[in-house]
């Protein structure tokens, strides 16, 4: 057996069965040498069967009944481990520029694995992983806002790494994380306020003033405002 063959006999067990939905013990109990290839022969870099890449593989339609987790959540221990984070960014050292720029599909699909390693190991526990991970993530939104429809994000820096934090968390359905990130910060953005970016060093068409001279500090609140009214 190889591994197109594993995922076709996968395929044809959910077709012919018609499960509402499937895990890795409902493909150990009906798909059983499909189970014992890719338990041997797909791997995470930290030794974990890679069901990720395992379900991407398959029919559109059953990845949605993908449910490998159960319904009782378990309690995350968090912890730093930099030989995961490093054995993840070292295996794919040679594709990390595809955070910064996709030339093609499989830019695209390979920038989605890495994602994807990185988030399921943020979601082990690893705090380093999850640092790393809206590290390059974040790289990849700022070339989105400047290049698709998330222009409203321009500006909001802290909100925008705590939605993306967000998204690391919830992922749970096998299949594209960056097409999941980008629909939620796609809909989250309709309600941002785009904001207005001028240097406070320009001056007033008006006053002839530097835009700075308006700049007031009230020390009740701690806020800093700008009178527009006289800039």
């Amino acid at each position: 057996m190889n591994y197109e063959q594993a995922i076709k006999n996968i395929d044809r067990s959910i077709s012919k069965r018609q499960p509402s939905t499937f895990n890795p013990a409902w493909i150990r109990n009906c798909v059983r040498k499909s189970y014992d290839f890719i338990s041997k022969n797909v791997e995470t870099e930290s030794g974990d069967v890679d069901w990720d890449q395992v379900v991407r593989c398959l029919g559109h339609d059953y990845q949605k009944l993908w449910l490998k987790e159960s319904k009782r959540k378990k309690k995350i221990q968090l912890y730093k481990d930099r030989a995961e984070v490093d054995a993840i960014l070292n295996k794919h050292k040679d594709k990390l520029y595809t955070f910064l720029v996709q030339a093609d599909k499989e830019d695209k699909k390979v920038c989605d694995e890495i994602s994807i390693r990185l988030v399921r190991t943020a979601q082990k526990g690893n705090i380093l992983a999850r640092k790393k991970a809206i590290y390059f993530i974040k790289q990849l939104v700022d070339y989105w806002i400047e290049t698709r429809n998330l222009q409203n994000w321009r500006g909001y820096n802290d909100l925008l790494e705590k939605n993306i934090d967000g998204c690391i968390r919830r992922y749970r359905y096998s299949g594209s994380f960056l097409v999941y990130l980008h629909r939620t910060l796609e809909y989250s953005g309709r309600g941002l306020r785009p904001l207005e970016v001028f240097s406070l060093d320009e001056y007033s068409t008006i006053t002839e003033r530097r835009k700075s001279d308006n700049v007031v500090y009230d020390p009740e609140t701690g806020e800093t405002r700008l009178y527009s009214k006289n800039a």
